[in-house]
């Protein structure tokens, strides 16, 4: 997660978080890495990937992760409290492939950078966006591609950046996408010709997207994941835009554990050279932000 999310993340309330979780795919809960819809059973192990997990996690037999589970559809909670999502899938099944188990401790966003640092978790999920700055004290295993994703009813599809010029467009107070990208977006709309956008601020995400299906809005926008699995969940209502301004996205671990990122970059990549990864994906509804070559710290700002 970037400044981006963490300027979102106040708006995005346990409301929402809760209204997704009652819609979400249903999943089984009864084991820690089977919490999904895909068939993780028949992943094999990765030996070469394997070796270069450090001894201190190999020998635990686990990889301890640091979550906040308030951000659907990447990391919220089931019905028993469990951790589900699909970066939570995806981890549960890249540590298959090195062998291990995966074990989830629920933090504050803001704790978990510090209890990578000290040790306390091996790595940390949360829509983290790689960056240059968080590249100076973590490995950042890049799997995924976010950014700003416009939603609109099925029938008047955005396909384009400046066809919300003059639209109705909700948005989250408090979030980036009202305080910064729709700002700039008005810019271009301003310096094309083209009208003014009437901003409607909501509280929640679940605000956000009823007023859109109502047609209190002409299209909502939000973090790309966020506006997919809204869409996914309007069974047909709703379609989604290109992504805007996207960067890349992933899993953080601390940047002196040896081999570790890189033993995390190889078992993601078999998970996508097998279709694991795609599968995953597309059952939570996000397959617009997938990319075909797993890396590690590629951001260049």
């Amino acid at each position: 997660m970037s400044l981006k999310r963490t300027l979102a993340l106040a708006a995005v309330t346990a409301v929402a978080i809760s209204s997704l979780a009652a819609c979400a795919p249903q999943v089984d809960d009864k084991k820690s890495g089977d919490q999904t819809g895909v068939d993780l059973t028949k992943i094999t192990v990765n030996k070469d990937a394997a070796a270069q997990v450090p001894a201190e996690v190999s020998k635990a037999g686990k990889i301890i992760i640091g979550v906040d589970p308030t951000y659907a559809p990447n990391e919220f909670k089931d019905k028993n409290g469990k951790p589900i999502g699909w970066e939570v899938d995806l981890m549960n099944a890249a540590a298959k492939k090195l062998g291990l188990e995966t074990e989830y401790r629920v933090a504050k966003f803001d704790n978990i950078v510090p209890s990578i640092l000290g040790e306390k978790y091996d790595l940390g999920i949360g829509g983290y966006y790689d960056s240059k700055m968080r590249q100076e004290t973590m490995d950042i295993i890049d799997f995924f591609k976010a950014g700003n994703q416009f939603a609109s009813p099925k029938d008047k599809p955005i396909t384009e950046e400046l066809q919300v010029c003059g639209m109705k467009v909700g948005a989250q107070n408090g979030g980036s996408a009202i305080l910064d990208y729709l700002p700039t977006v008005q810019k271009k709309c301003d310096a094309a010709g083209k009208g003014k956008i009437e901003i409607l601020g909501y509280d929640t995400q679940d605000e956000q997207t009823a007023a859109l299906t109502l047609g209190r809005a002409d299209a909502m926008v939000s973090d790309s994941p966020v506006t997919s699995y809204a869409v996914k969940l309007s069974k047909g209502k709703l379609i989604g835009s290109p992504i805007y301004d996207e960067v890349l996205s992933g899993a953080i671990v601390k940047k002196d554990r040896g081999e570790f990122a890189e033993a995390l970059r190889a078992a993601v990549q078999d998970l996508s050279d097998d279709g694991t990864y795609a599968k995953l994906l597309q059952y939570w509804g996000v397959e617009q932000g997938a990319i075909d070559k797993i890396t590690i710290n590629a951001a260049t700002k």
